[in-house]
């Protein structure tokens, strides 16, 4: 295993996640080029304790103040720099923190809730094990990035969520170093990684990492098996994590995906 990908799995379960294992992935196309190949490693990801969003009061929308006791971890993190100064055991708080900075956020200036609740550990387990952002952390759809950029010396702006001249919704690469693929459609981080993959052999930087983050309802779609095989091809290193949360996006209409099986 990769040694990225196996600090990784430590850090998860510092922050109360369970991976349900680390593994090549090999489709038959990649099979028939790479046998063995080291070209993907993917994660599988389920939180223990899903979090669970703010809700409004008779139909009124609510301003979430934050946590009783402050954000003493976060405050101190101004960069992913900053955030691996911390010992694991005290990522489980930073997390919670970082979950209530994000629902505060949100409940100013509305935007993508659930998606980024459900990646907060991940989040922080990547920027403290990866160094971004020589690392390449590519996003898919990249809806659930306000964990990432609270964490990216964005937190003072986050009030600006949305709103005419201030953060994008979704990663934007003006906007920060950090986002190094701007996004906005489902499908396209694997494919994006790789080639930042292949970039980075070519420019001697062999040691750098590629990481395309996923999720459930975005690997469905043919554009990340034809970047899978296209990596086994090409025998370059990616790694790719799948959020499998069960928190596909159903059409309107349809029941949640959250405990039931899509219709």
């Amino acid at each position: 295993m990769h040694a990225s990908l196996a600090a990784l799995l430590p850090a998860l379960a510092a922050l109360g996640f369970a991976p349900q294992g680390a593994r090549r992935v090999a489709t038959p196309a990649a099979r028939a080029t790479s046998v063995g190949s080291p070209a993907r490693a993917a994660v599988r990801l389920q939180a223990e304790n899903p979090p669970i969003g703010a809700t409004g009061v008779n139909g009124l929308p609510v301003v979430y103040q934050g946590p009783p006791g402050g954000t003493p971890l976060l405050d101190t993190i101004e960069s992913p720099a900053d955030l691996k100064r911390l010992q694991p055991s005290q990522l489980k708080q930073l997390a919670a923190e970082l979950r209530h900075e994000t629902l505060c956020a949100v409940s100013k200036t509305g935007g993508h809730l659930g998606s980024s609740l459900g990646v907060v550990e991940l989040t922080v387990a990547l920027h403290y094990v990866f160094d971004t952002p020589d690392d390449a952390l590519v996003w898919d759809v990249s809806h659930q990035v306000y964990p990432h950029k609270i964490l990216t010396g964005r937190r003072h702006r986050m009030h600006s969520l949305r709103q005419k001249g201030g953060l994008s919704g979704f990663a934007k690469r003006s906007e920060s170093e950090y986002d190094i693929f701007g996004a906005g459609h489902s499908t396209t981080s694997i494919s994006a990684a790789l080639g930042m993959a292949v970039a980075h052999n070519q420019n001697g930087a062999k040691g750098r990492n590629a990481v395309a983050v996923i999720g459930d309802g975005a690997i469905t779609g043919g554009m990340a098996y034809e970047a899978m095989n296209n990596a086994a091809y090409l025998n370059t290193k990616i790694i790719t994590i799948l959020n499998d949360n069960g928190q596909v996006s159903l059409p309107t209409g349809t029941q949640s995906a959250g405990g039931v099986a899509p219709a």
